[in-house]
């Protein structure tokens, strides 16, 4: 069974605590604060797949998270698959919540070597998000049309809706027929496109082409999720390159029984000792993700989080109270009752909260405002206003149960079940531009390697003789700063190991890296004084640079210092 593959093949629209401590002679006391947010913009795709292994043999789902901005007329989006699949519409929540959960955080502990003399005083923990979420869809103009299910044009195999969007399944002899549907319904056409599109053909692959439906603005766009049987995802980043940006960002998660790997790109692990630890953690991260991914030929993905997918709160995903059955045959006076009951809305004095992104949307189809009157005035009176609701809105298809069913409980529902079925996430990254995206990468999953945390942490450490600082790895190893400043480590390694994971065996290893990085740490030591062996409690007083880096740092007004020993 060939992999169902996914493309957004999209235009890039983007998108110190002070605790008390004590310090110890000849040792230290570490702090950990919580983490100081800095968000980082980057163009990219979010991506999910789940494994289903449940009945009727096993499945893969691919969620894709979409942001658009624009003329809701203008909205198009192919996408080539490898046979007709299920369209289901996904969940907002969930993406949220994963990237929340899974998302990188550097994170700089704080200690003192020595006898330092001064008690009392404690430090922060600076701590950097590199978290950012962010999709893509492609725009177009128009709307479907011009389509055949015979003779000389596409045949159509399938068509329907999912929540905000209308979707045609296509397939054809040749690439004209597809190009010139294309053109008929108003899509954006790309010179390069035609070539691509023939690739998929000459792959049995077909098109879901998707559009918004008629009426729908840009605010109701939701996640949509596509079915299929089978257990080989797979992102057909060829269709994507004709939009894309240089250094795009692909973030693709996997929820299933097992760590997921790219099957036929290398997997990347990280070198973190060339990430400048104590400058700009956020640019300074994605910088050495892209040197070590051009390391491994400019196609490869990093693991930036690898474990149970516990760490994915379900807050917001489906409400307790939440139940669609409540609103069949519900009158139209009573259901921003019935909402707020559930906990989806909370409207007072003229004025509505909304706690799901689909309600309001839906809300303004099924009970519009009459013209002249604030909606959320209008929605927070009904009975009041019973007269002014407009009776065609209200009969509209499918209904208003219908639509909530299908935008907000059963999605909702069906990512709580993703979630419980599975045991494991992972969260793979890459960075890639057009002139790499010729190869569309394969997953699967593997027992053959390790969980990743997402959570990197390291220490500085204040020396208190005349030695140099020293940041302490997790690992035990460390590196000693140059007057305060973490070495730049212009030719060392940006990947540590640059590896194949196979479907069956262990990893296979093209580059392992880290005897040459530990040597290249080891000589810097060596010029800042020797390294990091020699630094001992003799001396108890502070030195006035690293007094300065507090006092930057931190905002320390004055402390005490004890007086100088003599031995």
């Amino acid at each position: 069974m060939k992999p169902l593959a996914v493309s957004l093949a999209a235009a890039a629209v983007a998108s110190l605590a002070m605790v008390p401590i004590v310090a110890n002679a000849c040792g230290g006391t570490f702090c950990d604060a919580g983490p100081q947010v800095m968000p980082v913009d980057q163009s990219g795709e979010n991506i999910l797949f789940w494994i289903d292994n449940g009945e009727g043999g096993p499945h893969t789902e691919a969620h894709i998270q979409i942001q658009y901005e624009g003329d809701p007329d203008r909205f198009a989006w192919l996408v080539p698959v490898s046979q007709v699949p299920e369209v289901l519409v996904g969940s907002q929540a969930l993406f949220s919540n994963m990237l929340a959960g899974t998302g990188p955080t550097i994170t700089v502990n704080t200690r003192f070597d020595g006898d330092c003399g001064f008690a009392g005083v404690g430090l922060g923990c600076g701590a950097v998000s590199l978290d950012s979420s962010v999709g893509f869809a492609d725009s177009g103009a128009g709307t479907f049309g011009g389509e055949e299910d015979g003779g000389e044009g596409p045949q159509i195999l399938d068509r329907g809706f999912a929540g905000a969007f209308e979707y045609v399944v296509l397939t054809g002899d040749n690439v004209d027929v597809i190009v010139d549907w294309l053109d008929a319904a108003g899509y954006a056409q790309d010179p390069d496109a035609p070539p691509i599109l023939q690739e998929y053909l000459d792959d049995d692959f077909v098109f879901v082409a998707f559009k918004l439906r008629s009426g729908v603005g840009v605010d109701e766009i939701h996640p949509l999720a596509i079915r299929y049987p089978g257990v080989e995802p797979c992102i057909p980043i060829r269709l994507t390159r004709i939009a894309a940006t240089d250094d795009m960002a692909i973030r693709a998660f996997f929820l299933g029984s097992d760590r997921a790997v790219p099957q036929n790109w290398p997997h990347v692990e990280l070198n973190l000792a060339k990430l400048d630890w104590l400058g700009a953690a956020a640019s300074s991260y994605l910088e050495l993700v892209g040197l070590a991914i051009d390391e491994a030929g400019g196609r490869a993905f990093v693991t930036e989080y690898a474990g149970t997918d516990a760490v994915v709160t379900t807050s917001g995903i489906n409400g307790a109270k939440w139940d669609g059955s409540v609103f069949v045959d519900l009158p139209p006076v009573e259901v921003v009752s019935a909402l707020a009951d559930q906990e989806l809305l909370l409207c007072s004095n003229g004025n509505c909260d909304f706690f799901h992104p689909q309600v309001r949307p839906v809300l303004q189809r099924y009970l519009p405002a009459p013209e002249g009157m604030d909606e959320e005035a209008f929605w927070s009176d009904l009975f009041s206003n019973i007269d002014s609701i407009d009776p065609v809105a209200w009969d509209t298809q499918p209904g208003l149960a219908a639509e909530l069913d299908e935008r907000i409980f059963v999605p909702g529902q069906h990512a709580v079940d993703m979630l419980v079925d599975a045991t494991y996430l992972t969260r793979m990254f890459t960075l890639i531009s057009p002139h790499e995206m010729i190869e569309d990468p394969l997953f699967h999953e593997t027992s053959s390697l390790g969980t990743v945390d997402n959570n990197i942490t390291t220490t500085r450490v204040f020396s208190c003789d005349e030695g140099p600082d020293w940041i302490e790895f997790d690992d035990g190893r460390q590196v000693a700063l140059e007057a305060g400043v973490y070495p730049q480590f212009a030719d060392m390694p940006s990947a540590q190991r640059i590896e194949r994971v196979p479907m069956v065996g262990p990893a296979q290893v093209e580059a392992d890296n880290l005897d040459e990085i530990n040597d290249l740490i080891e000589a810097s030591n060596h010029d800042q004084l020797v390294g990091p062996a020699p630094w001992n409690c003799s001396i108890s007083r502070l030195r006035p640079e690293a007094m300065l880096t507090m006092f930057a740092l931190f905002g320390l007004a004055w402390f005490q210092r004890a007086p100088r020993r003599r031995g």
